[in-house]
């Protein structure tokens, strides 16, 4: 449902189809809803047949990567080690915010999700890593947590099944970093929440250097109903257009529109007609200039290119972005670009972390320019050097901040380069260093 608005004829819930209804917040109502009765058969079911369903299903991480998750579970072999299970609930991703609304509304649905996952990876335990400002989302998925130990759901012999799951809930300090899979480790294990160098990659040596699989809030979600279901049902619910993009998706959608929401559509749901029958549009009287369909870190798409778009991995990307995290931020013909862009790399200047050269210098000096530029104390050659920044920033660090940073400004810059230009001053041709007079030296 587009929550907080009343559901779309148009729209698919899977996922949200409990969003609201207080009732299923509860181990009750959530039982009464038919829940952990997939737990309970996946649990009397071979790990490999649970990873072969997921993997026929063709679920693709939610969280930004798109990776099969089917393929990631089958990773993990009984090879007598311990494993880990990692949930990222660090949703910090500008425009992003639907996996607060699962962990709010459907709390149970989530630790269901995160106990089939751990049993499908040969793990008895599994950390659920919630961003430290929802305070909510953190306080719903703790009391899910005990009401699942107290009904022995969770635990040493969960449900009965002479298995031991156990699920711990860590509170992130709010670091946008930690929702980096390796930084997310380094944070749990007590650490600077720095990210790792890779190789190792995490199925190899994650959690406390062992075997670990990182999921995300909305692809654990997702799985259960999968199994509920089956695969062929779950690839019924997206366009057949495509193959590799299956299920459906909860889409974020904030910024300059009239019905700003989560709402849950199957992939392959055409652009326009998301944007104006589900969203409403812009306000009355406005026009879209801009969309960021993946959240703050993807290329900004003009509404010509969403006009035939259609909102999956593919689609996104051929419309000349990426599908992300599925954070939708619009901005109408009232925005100022260059002042909204810089606003972007002032946040990835805050949150880098600064263990890279080329991220720690860069965003700081992408986002001193840009503030120039917005200030009408740009030059022209600052467009070129924003060019250049962004060109040693990207694919050089050992995580994607300092991408991320980098990609709304090329393609900002690409697209509305002459808003940029319309706030140089002619004839400027040396760089001013803000509150240093000429004159006054």
């Amino acid at each position: 449902m587009g929550y907080p608005h009343p559901a779309h004829p148009r729209e698919t819930p899977v996922i949200s189809r409990y969003f609201g209804d207080a009732e299923a917040r509860t181990l009750a109502g959530w039982q009464k809803r038919g829940g952990y009765e997939v737990l309970r058969q996946a649990l009397a079911t071979d790990p490999v047949d649970v990873q072969n369903v997921v993997k026929d299903s063709g679920l693709r991480g939610r969280g930004g990567a798109g990776f099969p998750t089917g393929v990631k579970w089958s990773f993990m072999k009984p090879d007598g080690k311990t494993h880990y299970l990692t949930i990222n609930g660090d949703e910090s991703e500008p425009g992003t915010f639907k996996d607060r609304e699962i962990m709010r509304w459907t709390p149970h649905q989530l630790v269901e999700g995160a106990a089939i996952a751990a049993h499908a990876i040969y793990a008895e335990t599994a950390y659920i890593y919630i961003r430290g400002e929802y305070t909510e989302p953190i306080h719903r998925v703790r009391e899910a947590v005990k009401e699942a130990y107290a009904a022995g759901i969770l635990g040493a012999n969960a449900m009965g099944s002479g298995k031991r799951v156990d699920v711990h809930v860590h509170k992130g300090a709010g670091a946008y970093i930690c929702g980096e899979e390796t930084a997310l480790m380094n944070s749990l294990e007590g650490r600077r929440g720095n990210p790792r160098i890779k190789p190792p990659f995490p199925a190899v040596a994650g959690l406390f250097a062992q075997p670990t699989t990182i999921n995300n809030v909305e692809t654990v979600s997702a799985a259960q109903h999968v199994l509920r279901h089956g695969a062929d049902w779950y690839k019924s619910l997206s366009s057949p257009a495509n193959p590799k993009s299956t299920g459906t998706k909860l889409f974020s959608v904030c910024g300059n529109v009239a019905k700003p929401g989560n709402y849950e559509v199957g992939m392959g749901f055409p652009m326009k007609e998301f944007l104006w029958d589900l969203c409403g549009g812009p306000p009355a009287g406005r026009r879209f200039k801009a969309i960021i369909p993946g959240g703050s870190s993807v290329p900004i798409l003009t509404p010509e290119e969403c006009e035939g778009a259609v909102m999956d991995y593919e689609g996104i990307q051929a419309a000349g972005s990426l599908l992300g995290s599925g954070g939708v931020i619009c901005f109408d013909d009232s925005q100022d670009m260059v002042r909204q862009i810089a606003r972007l790399a002032r946040f990835y200047a805050h949150e880098s972390c600064a263990q890279c050269s080329q991220c720690r210098e860069g965003t700081a000096w992408t986002t001193r320019i840009l503030e120039r530029i917005r200030d009408g104390q740009g030059t022209m050659q600052d467009l070129d050097t924003l060019l250049e920044i962004a060109d040693n920033m990207s694919g050089k660090t050992i995580c994607v901040l300092s991408d991320s940073c980098a990609t709304p400004v090329v393609s900002g810059l690409k697209k509305f380069r002459h808003e940029f230009e319309a706030k140089i001053p002619k004839n400027r041709s040396s760089v001013m260093i803000p509150g240093f007079s000429p004159a006054a030296a």
